[in-house]
């Protein structure tokens, strides 16, 4: 193994912990919001959680690692929904039954 090829295999895992550690930390967080909505309302929870003016990095990344969390969340979610229903129709498929409309043949019309 050549050093290039470890040091581009390190930095590639070392960036997807960095990735994941985002997302969880902002999951965290997000987790937290919700727990301070249902105890102080929305407009102070959301005030803490999104950066103001002249906010540090960390205030940024908070933010970025909140959006990252609902964005791998909602990717996850519609990924885990839609191979369901493949599967569930791939079933049916499999079992004879299908939901679709039988296609006429071609060449005949529909007033024969």
């Amino acid at each position: 193994m050549s050093v290039r090829a470890f040091a581009s295999g390190w930095l590639a895992r070392a960036a997807l912990l960095l990735f994941w550690s985002l997302v969880t930390w902002g999951a965290l967080l997000l987790l937290l919001t919700v727990v301070d909505v249902i105890a102080e309302g929305l407009k102070p929870a959301l005030a803490r959680l999104l950066p103001a003016r002249g906010a540090s990095v960390w205030a940024w990344l908070n933010a970025l690692s909140v959006g990252l969390a609902v964005s791998i969340g909602l990717l996850v979610g519609g990924t885990l929904a839609w191979t369901r229903r493949r599967t569930e129709a791939l079933r049916r498929l499999r079992n004879g039954g299908s939901r679709r409309i039988p296609r006429r043949p071609a060449g005949r019309s529909s007033s024969e």
